[in-house]
């Protein structure tokens, strides 16, 4: 994977408040290490008490309960558990990704709901998926056509602060 696919651009506040999460080891979580600027969520959900990473598709609202963006790289290993630093998505917090396919950025997506892509080593953003207000747990609110990246939110819906997971 690699480190800092996502970062955070804008924060209304003096600092950004993170969170120290539980990761399991990698031979039972059957993961790799967690970097930071990597989206993580909490693992089975409602039932979970460790964070993973995102998947292709994730976050979706109902579904997942989105933890933030590492802030760190985690401490586990393949026999041992470890921990993670987590940035909060509090409100107002304005990210930034490598679009997807940035050859389809145009006002077209501006504000859609969409989600993470991982089919390779890096994390996207899937801005051409179309917009599923009641399922996407991102939001576009800005793109750079040149350097193929898109800005968005993390809605509240799909956080440990806001999630209702059904």
């Amino acid at each position: 994977m690699a480190q800092n696919d996502v970062i955070v651009v804008k924060s209304p506040y003096a600092s950004v408040s993170t969170i120290t999460c539980q990761v399991d080891d990698y031979t039972t979580s059957s993961s790799t290490q967690i970097l930071s600027g990597e989206p993580v969520k909490l693992s089975g959900a409602e039932g979970g008490n460790v964070v993973i990473k995102c998947d292709t598709g994730d976050p979706e609202i109902g579904t997942d309960i989105m933890m933030g963006i590492a802030a760190s790289a985690d401490t586990a290993t393949s026999t041992a558990n470890g921990t993670v630093e987590v940035i909060l998505p509090l409100p107002g917090m304005i990210y930034r990704c490598a679009a997807t396919t940035p050859a389809n950025l145009a006002e077209g997506v501006r504000y859609d709901a969409v989600t993470f892509d991982l089919t390779t080593a890096t994390f996207t953003v899937i801005e051409n998926e179309g917009s599923d207000e009641g399922v996407h747990g991102l939001r576009i609110v800005d793109m750079d056509t040149d350097a193929g990246t898109v800005d968005f939110i993390i809605k509240e819906g799909v956080t440990m602060l806001g999630n209702i997971v059904v």
